[in-house]
């Protein structure tokens, strides 16, 4: 398929898109009943937020088999009373788009059952949850003038984390993880430079207390709807100078107005200094030599400015490689991935596609009508132009994630992601 072709699909699938009705539904027999359906949510106490449920998308199922009956891309779009064959059911609703690990906003999800009797009636209301966590991270003002640079990660032991550095400046914002199965232990990792030019890495492990009465659940675990919030001060040894960094944290429960204290328990590392791995922004060869500078993530319109997309990357060494990956929620934007595969030689994203000296890149963005230079093997610096893109995905709703690897001629790398949200 051509990509004039896709892109004039695309546009016609977004005018189009509403709700659906699965035509080919099984029905055993044509007796019917009717429903009134409605979205709402559970609002964390603790932030007072309101959430528009207005455009959750919503999906039906029958419940035996999961046999889809319908969908409505948006709540609002939802008839006052909704006729259905007889039968045990249950439905779906969610904030727009897929929930990702990591997210700059909350994501919210439900689902209820109820059943089908003929000639009545039946009234469902989908209460949706939160499915994440959310961070929030402070800076004392002795911190802001004891460091000259640090970066902050936070992970639930996964290979996702959300990263927090001194180039974000100390106003950041409130960050959402979804966590992983059966934890019950985060960890903080702190590396910074003092203004005196010490360096200082600390390792943090957070766990609930276990207080029964201040869950809504008899659990250890981190649940969506956690609020957890980190204040960091710096620690003075008895010369006067930084030594460490302490963090304070507490956590906050969707149905709770109140805030509890969280255990911090410092990590020693198990191997002697001297032959500890480097960690990312240490000071070691494999942290400074390159960098990797993304945009955050962001909703994209026909009207978002391409340079938003840009981003900069810069090896020291000289760049080896810049692979691409591309991951969408977008069946459209799959499909276009793998036309782009097979008319372009050395391009696939969805396997990774190699940056450097690709001229099949090029080809790709003229026809696009974009223009674009791929950097040569030792180059020292690059910005790759992902807003060169949002001409082809603001016709394809969903997510679109961008996976980037740098590796420099000393074998370093370095990753970063961003993900593009289509409405």
């Amino acid at each position: 398929m051509k990509i004039s072709k896709l892109l004039m699909m695309g546009t016609v699938a977004a005018l189009s898109l509403s709700s659906c009705m699965n035509e080919d539904f099984p029905s055993a027999n044509s007796r019917k009943g009717s429903m009134s359906l409605s979205v709402d949510y559970l609002k964390p106490t603790i932030t007072r937020a309101g959430v528009e449920t207005s455009d959750f998308y919503v999906a039906i199922y029958e419940a035996e088999d999961n046999d889809w009956y319908c969908t409505y891309e948006k709540a609002s779009l939802i008839p006052n009373k909704i006729t259905m064959p007889i039968g045990a059911y249950y439905v779906k609703a969610h904030t727009p788009g897929t929930l990702q690990k990591i997210m700059e906003s909350p994501y919210y999800a439900g689902v209820d059952e109820f059943e089908i009797l003929e000639n009545v009636i039946t009234k469902s209301t989908v209460v949706c949850r939160m499915a994440n966590g959310s961070f929030t991270v402070k800076f004392s003002s002795d911190f802001t003038q004891a460091f000259s640079d640090w970066t902050i990660s936070l992970t639930d032991g996964s290979e996702s984390a959300i990263i927090y550095t001194s180039q974000d400046g100390t106003n950041v914002p409130t960050m959402y993880m979804q966590f992983a199965e059966a934890v019950s232990a985060l960890t903080v990792n702190f590396i910074g430079t003092t203004v005196d030019g010490n360096r200082i890495s600390t390792t943090n492990k957070l766990t609930k207390k276990q207080a029964s009465e201040q869950y809504d659940s008899d659990t250890e675990y981190f649940s969506g709807g956690d609020a957890i919030v980190l204040n960091l001060r710096p620690v003075e040894s008895t010369d006067g100078n930084i030594s460490s960094i302490t963090i304070n944290a507490n956590i906050s429960f969707e149905e709770s107005e109140e805030s509890f204290d969280m255990e911090v328990e410092d990590v020693i590392p198990d191997t002697p200094e001297e032959e500890q791995p480097e960690q990312p922004g240490d000071g070691g060869e494999a942290s400074n030599a390159i960098t990797l500078q993304l945009p955050q993530n962001m909703t994209v319109t026909k009207d978002t400015d391409p340079s938003l997309g840009d981003t900069h990357i810069k090896a020291d060494n000289g760049i080896k490689s810049i692979i691409v990956k591309i991951t969408s929620t977008s069946e459209d934007m799959s499909g276009a991935l793998a036309d782009i595969a097979g008319e372009y030689e050395g391009i696939d994203f969805d396997n990774g596609t190699e940056v450097v000296g690709n001229q099949g890149l090029v080809d790709l963005f003229t026809t696009l009508g974009q223009s674009l230079n791929v950097p040569a093997e030792g180059d020292k610096e690059y910005v790759f132009p992902i807003g060169n893109f949002f001409s082809l995905l603001t016709v394809l709703s969903g997510d679109h994630t961008f996976i980037m690897t740098v590796t420099d001629m000393n074998g370093n790398t370095k990753d970063g992601q961003l993900t593009l949200t289509i409405e």
